[in-house]
Order: C-alpha cells, then structure tokens, then sequence
C-alpha cells in the first residue's frame, strides 16, 4: 500500500479522536502561552545598577538566539504532550484491538510499521511547522533581527519532536496499558534518567558518556541560549556535548526506537 493511503488511513483513525483532538490543541495553546509569557517576562524584566539599566534576558530576544530561546521553550510540551500523545495512540490502538483487525483485514504487518512511523513522522513535522508558524507570527519573541530560522533549531525541534513522539509510542507499545506507560515514561524523561544521570556522575565517574542518554540527548537538541559569560561557564550542564554529537546521537536513537518498534511489530502478539 502507498505511504500516502497509510497516512490517510492513520488520519481517518485518530482525528475524530477527541483526546487526539484535545491533546493537540493543548499543545498549540501551551506553546502560545509560554511565548506570551516568555515575552511578558522579557519586557518587563529590568534592572537598574550604577544608574544604568539591564535586562539579563536581553540576549533571548536577539537573532539568532530568539529562534534557540523559542525552541528551547517549545522543548516542555514536545516533552510533555508529544509523549503523550505517541504513548496514547499506540494503547488506544492495543485497548481497541485496531491493530489486530487491520492484520486480519489484510493489512501487512509491514504496511503498520510504515504506518506508524509515517503518522509520527508527520506529527513531528506538523509540530515543527507549528514552531516556525508561532516564531514568524510572533516576531520571534518581539525580539530585534527576525531573521532566517537557524537551520540548527529548526532540525533540532523536529529531531526532538520525533524522538520523544517515538519514545513515547514505545513505552506505550512495551506496556500496552495507558496509564502505567504514561506514568512510567514521564518519570523517566522528568526524573529517573536525570537522578541516575547525576549520582552516576558524582559517585562513579564524570565521564562525558553520560550526556549520551536518551532524554539528555533529546533535551540537548534545544537548549537554552544561555548569554556568552554564562555558557562559558557551562551554564550548570554536566560536560555538555557539541551540535554534532547530539544530533548524531538523536538520530542513532531515532533508529533504535524505530528498530525496537518494527522489531516487537513483525513479531509479538498484536
């Protein structure tokens, strides 16, 4: 079956889905708001000192880091809501045995693999869309030097999107239960990895392997543009990774979530 009959057939299922529907829309309203009040913040965060008056977050609203600071802000819902929402859509389908009936309807186990990588993959380009739609529409911040998004932040969005998207959809496929794989991929991505990560490096060894984790690497594809006195000190992150290995790094784990996913599709009880 053609990419595009898949897709089609993806859309037709989970649109009229009202929690799809409301899932999504908490994402475009929760990506909104945060730049209203990033740029509430931003305007009115000024100080005076020695009769001269700053703003710290000065440098956010400045090209080319307005575009980072807007993908860093778009990093929690794709965190929060995209993994949600892989982790719903694969257990909405294991609940109502949709999988299953599509295998017996003729429907190749292939033919869903490529499904559902397809419908993520769309979903994190829709997101991606969506991110330079509210960039353009709101003048990236308000900010000075509107620019051409940086090719860096436009990748690194999708490549996270993407990848807590499939991250989620497999914590959902390896459980099958909704609320146990929801709850069990939030801990990882907001709290297990990050105090492992962190005992590991006091106790055992600060090696740079660490930020190779999954959720490090996911969260390093859009980091905060910390001001040039603040990053040359690290900004607080734990031996941070360059651009190219975080995003070889996310595209290594893109496939190993994908391989994991086609692997338990072609050959586990549907």
């Amino acid at each position: 079956m053609k990419p595009v009959q898949l897709l089609s057939i993806e859309w037709k299922k989970f649109f009229p889905n009202s929690t799809f529907r409301v899932m999504a829309a908490l994402y475009a309203g929760s990506f909104t708001l945060l730049l209203l009040l990033a740029r509430l913040v931003g305007t009115n965060m000024n100080f005076t000192a020695n009769g001269r008056s700053y703003n710290p977050t000065a440098d956010f609203f400045i090209y080319p880091k307005n575009w980072a600071f807007l993908a860093w802000l778009g990093s929690w819902p794709n965190m929060a809501l995209l993994g949600f929402l892989g982790v719903f859509m694969i257990t909405l389908e294991f609940n109502h045995k949709t999988l299953r009936q599509s295998v017996i309807f003729g429907l190749g186990r292939r033919d869903v693999v490529l499904a559902k990588l397809g419908w993520v993959t769309a979903l994190a380009l829709a997101a991606t869309a969506f991110y330079l739609v509210l960039g353009l529409g709101g003048a990236v911040l308000g900010g000075s030097g509107l620019g051409v998004p940086p090719l860096t932040c436009v990748s690194g969005f999708f490549l996270q999107a993407l990848g807590y998207l499939l991250l989620g959809t497999l914590a959902g496929l390896l459980i099958r239960q909704t609320a146990l794989a929801t709850l069990s991929y939030l801990a990882y991505v907001m709290f297990l990895e990050t105090v492992a990560r962190w005992i590991f490096y006091f106790a055992v060894a600060r090696t740079q392997l660490l930020g190779f984790l999954p959720e490090q690497v996911l969260s390093g594809l859009t980091p905060l543009p910390l001001p040039d006195a603040v990053g040359s000190l690290g900004g607080g992150s734990l031996l941070p990774l360059s651009v190219w290995q975080v995003s070889v790094a996310a595209l290594l784990y893109a496939a190993l979530f994908a391989g994991i996913f086609r692997n338990r599709i072609l050959h586990s009880d549907l």
